[in-house]
């Protein structure tokens, strides 16, 4: 059977949604250039195909055009992957499988010529939306597949009533809203039978043949298969024995010529300036002179303190002996931070740690098969609100720490069958280790499992005036760019920034403005990020950093904290890794981590212990803490209150005169009836005089006739009577009349003499 037009645009457009939810998979993992140039290429080929097919009927050579153009466009996904891999932008077979299989149900949409080829088309369409929607990590992709089902509902329901109509010997006309009415019914049933699945299935699994999106991949298997970091099920740790798992003890680990963390720090930083050792050099023998004092210098950067008054930093480390220079592998979200020193006390130029957050053993607990080891303090919240718990991997490489790098409030970790709870502590300044080894042994996949903040936490913040900082000083955010950071105002010495925290100043009009803590630290870190510059290559303290409003993210961070010290928050600087959102390797399905990424930041403390951090450097991503419904309203409430009042009002006035400009709007639409066929104006004319009567409150009972119900409604106005009468002989005359001309100019006075007003009127003399 030969397909309508209609049936052939609807296949159409939902072989293009299909095509559509597989974009979100790729736009943010591949090369933009390649990507863009093959989906221009795709409607490009659609646009000759179809504008070729609409003047093919005359000559031979647009049909051709257009046939050529259909099958470029179902391998131009093919075509595209190979080219992509030739110039080193490799797109992943499993993401250019799916696009083909998008572009050909949409060539064979276009070049169906029965209902079978678009029967396939709409087969092909539909799976690969709901494929897609199933393996996407963005819990709106479901919205996709809701969308396409209810154009298949809408393009069913009215195949339907077409097949009904070839068949019956009379035309059928289906009731008035019986496809927006199918349609909603089965959104909502899609709606609700997707809540009652949610959750209860468990993840996909890996394959390990590289095929399909949620393949884990292999050396022996496509280079561009998304095999990640593994998910921590492989065995790990042991170089030299493989066979093992966990923590191997072995002499391969106890001596590493590998970059610690500090190293690192002083290849982005600088090293810190050194200083005066004269009198422990006096006490030493001259052949013990150069190691002890390298000794010390090392175990005084190995996590005593952290100085901020540090020199140019030097070529950054890069390894000899691999092919990578990544120290860690991530697999998560991007641009967050991963946390493995904190400092909490800033005498001028050192930050130390003074707090006490030790814990010897975290609390053992089985989930799902699988032994967690949890901080006590977090744990409750972790467990009791799981929906707010994400779970990433890190993968151990080349770094020499027994410290685990790790998001804000990480709660619990795992690695795959290891159950000993000696394996794991918490050091004192609140960060995750691995007690009594030298350092993570390499391969090392660990879970880690996060807690999500809620913005609401964080307006809810309170200042606590004992943390405070309340003496002017030389930190003035206000100061003219040019003045010394250590003069006033006035021009009189303060102190210098070498001397104590406490001696500096209040925020000044930064902040002075803000309502809450949390509205005067996001103007602290806003001004921070827009008027200062990020330069690592300065050599700058913090009163050189004031002064030219440039330096590295150390001190970025250092006056983040103090300021947040003078609203009277309590603060901590961090140091650690960034994970760049431009590190993720499709090829590989994680973000590798290199010493290039080691960064510093500051994290807050709110009112029940727990921390959450802020980014102050500009061109670092800040951290997402995303708002509930309820803050949303009570913000979008304060915001707009006045607005609120004046839209009630309007509203009030509106109804108020609702019969006045709703006889306005039906006047104006019964004036574009004139390009109607008479049985449609009669039906419009007969629609607006009800709607009329329908605002008096005088509605149409169901059942009853026009005639009847409009002459009993104005049987006590003679003139209108008329007037209904002359109506109702017009609309004989245009529904049973044959296809005589209707005298328009007669109907339309009627229309218009059968207004609001006088039906007002004829409405109370009948209840009178």
């Amino acid at each position: 059977m030969p397909t309508s037009p209609r049936k052939r645009i609807e296949t159409i457009l939902l072989a293009i949604l299909a095509i559509v939810s597989v974009l979100p998979l790729r736009f943010f993992v591949e090369s933009r250039f390649w990507f863009l140039a093959e989906m221009g290429t795709l409607a490009f080929l659609f646009c000759v195909a179809e504008v070729a097919k609409t003047f093919g009927h005359e000559t031979r050579k647009p049909k051709r055009l257009a046939s050529s153009a259909t099958v470029a466009l179902a391998t131009t996904p093919i075509a595209f992957a190979v080219f992509a891999r030739m110039f080193g932008s490799p797109i992943a077979f499993e993401m250019s499988g799916l696009s083909t299989f998008g572009a050909m149900s949409l060539a064979i949409a276009m070049a169906a010529t029965s209902e079978r080829n678009q029967a396939m088309s709409l087969v092909a369409s539909g799976f690969l939306v709901l494929f897609a929607t199933s393996i996407s990590d963005d819990t709106r992709a479901v919205w996709v597949a809701v969308l396409w089902m209810s154009g298949c509902v809408w393009h069913l329901v009215a195949n339907h009533w077409e097949k009904l109509d070839v068949c019956l010997a009379e035309s059928v006309r289906p009731a008035v809203g019986i496809r927006p009415a199918s349609v909603l019914a089965a959104t909502v049933l899609c709606i609700i039978g997707g809540l009652v699945v949610r959750d209860r299935f468990g993840g996909s699994n890996r394959m390990a043949f590289g095929f399909m999106p949620t393949s884990g991949g292999s050396k022996w298997s496509d280079s561009a298969a998304r095999s990640g970091i593994g998910t921590g099920d492989a065995a790990i740790a042991a170089k030299d024995h493989a066979e093992s798992f966990g923590a191997v003890e072995s002499e391969i680990f106890l001596e590493s010529t590998e970059s610690t963390l500090f190293d690192m720090a002083n290849d982005m930083f600088g090293e810190p300036k050194k200083k005066n050792k004269w009198e422990r050099r006096q006490a030493m023998g001259s052949d013990n002179v150069i190691p002890m004092h390298e000794r010390a210098s090392k175990s005084e950067q190995g996590g005593s303190s952290f100085s901020i008054d540090r020199m140019q930093p030097k070529k950054h480390h890069h390894f000899d002996d691999a092919t990578s220079d990544a120290v860690l592998q991530w697999d998560g979200p991007t641009g967050i931070r991963l946390a493995m020193e904190r400092y909490d006390a800033f005498d001028g130029v050192d930050w130390t740690n003074s707090a006490d957050h030790s814990i010897e053993e975290l609390n053992q607990q089985e989930i799902d098969q699988h032994v967690w080891f949890f901080d006590p303090k977090l744990q409750s919240k972790a467990i009791s609100d799981s929906d707010s718990v994400s779970v990433n991997l890190l993968k151990v490489l080349r770094l020499d720490s027994t410290r685990f790098p790790s998001p804000m409030m990480t709660a619990g970790l795992h690695i795959k069958d290891v159950n000993r709870q000696d394996f794991f502590g918490i050091k004192n300044d609140g960060s995750l280790f691995m007690p009594g080894r030298e350092k993570i042994p390499q391969l090392t996949v660990v879970n880690l499992a996060s807690i999500n903040v809620m913005e609401d936490e964080l307006v809810e913040l309170k200042s606590d005036p004992a943390s405070g900082q309340r003496r002017s000083g030389f930190f003035d955010f206000t100061r003219p760019r040019g003045e010394s950071a250590s003069q006033g105002r006035s021009g009189h010495t303060q102190p210098s920034p070498a001397a104590t925290a406490s001696d500096l100043p209040a925020s000044g009009s930064v902040n002075g403005d803000a309502r809450s803590p949390y509205e005067q630290l996001q103007s602290i870190v806003n001004y921070l990020r827009t008027e200062f510059t990020f330069d690592r290559s300065s050599e700058n303290t913090v009163d050189g950093f004031l002064k030219t409003r440039r330096g590295g993210d150390h001190l970025f961070a250092t006056v983040a904290a103090l300021k947040a010290r003078e609203i009277g928050l309590q603060s901590r600087l961090v140091t650690g890794f960034y994970v760049r959102p431009d590190s993720f390797e499709i090829s590989a399905g994680h973000a590798n981590i290199t010493p290039n990424d080691v960064h510093a930041w500051v994290e807050i403390k709110l009112d029940d212990g727990r921390w959450f951090e802020i980014e102050p450097t500009p061109g670092y991503q800040q951290p997402v803490y995303t708002p509930s419904w309820w803050l949303v309203r009570k913000r979008f409430a304060a915001a707009h209150w006045i607005h609120g009042l004046l839209a009630l009002a309007i509203c009030g006035l509106l109804y108020r005169t609702r019969l006045v400009w709703a006889e306005w709007l039906l006047g104006g639409i019964w004036s574009l009836s004139r390009w109607l066929r008479p049985k449609y104006q009669i039906g419009l004319a007969m629609r607006i005089v009800e709607t009329r009567a329908r605002l008096l409150g005088s509605a149409r009972p169901q059942g009853k006739p026009q005639r009847d119900w409009l002459e009993s409604l104005v049987n006590r106005d003679v003139q209108l009577q008329d007037h209904v009468k002359q109506f109702c002989d017009v609309a004989d005359q245009a529904i049973f009349g044959g296809s005589g001309p209707i005298d328009r100019r007669r109907l339309s006075s009627v229309v218009r003499k059968l207004n609001t007003k006088q039906l007002k009127l004829a409405t109370r003399e009948a209840t009178a």
